[in-house]
């Protein structure tokens, strides 16, 4: 288990835009994350979604699934309920700086796969950059 804190992050966009960009989660997440394939998205409520999808990880096709609670316009709590990082919590909020916004995370990592914490760190780490790498990338073809 590892505790993660990073709030380096920053979009070019303003908050409404990073808000606009669930919704594009919400009906097609295959635009916005290419390597996330066969996707099913159950509706909890206004707020909870549950997504389920096959990514290659390392040359393995892993399924996972998340549980996304959002807390508009303040983030959201994202609980991975399946998957090589099954387990693990983790809150993502926003930072409103004018026409940008910045984003940090805060949470508890685990895996039923790597028990040494600097490869836990490490596979954490490039899914969280590839995320938002992917939504970095999204935003810029948004209007």
């Amino acid at each position: 288990m590892v505790f993660i804190e990073d709030s380096a992050g920053e979009f070019d966009a303003p908050l409404d835009k990073i808000w606009k960009l669930r919704e594009v989660h919400l009906k097609s997440p295959e635009k916005v994350h290419p390597a996330m394939k066969n996707h099913k998205i159950e509706m909890q409520n206004d707020n909870v979604v549950t997504y389920t999808w096959d990514q290659d990880m390392k040359g393995m096709s892993a399924k996972v699934r998340v549980r996304a609670t959002s807390f508009y316009p303040v983030g959201l709590v994202i609980e991975i309920l399946e998957g090589p990082l099954a387990g693990s919590k983790f809150f993502n909020y926003y930072i409103p700086r004018g026409k940008k916004t910045g984003v940090a995370l805060a949470g508890e990592f685990k895996s039923p796969m790597l028990s040494d914490e600097k490869q836990l760190k490490s596979a954490v780490m490039e899914f969280l950059d590839t995320v938002y790498e992917e939504d970095v990338t999204y935003l810029k073809k948004m209007k």
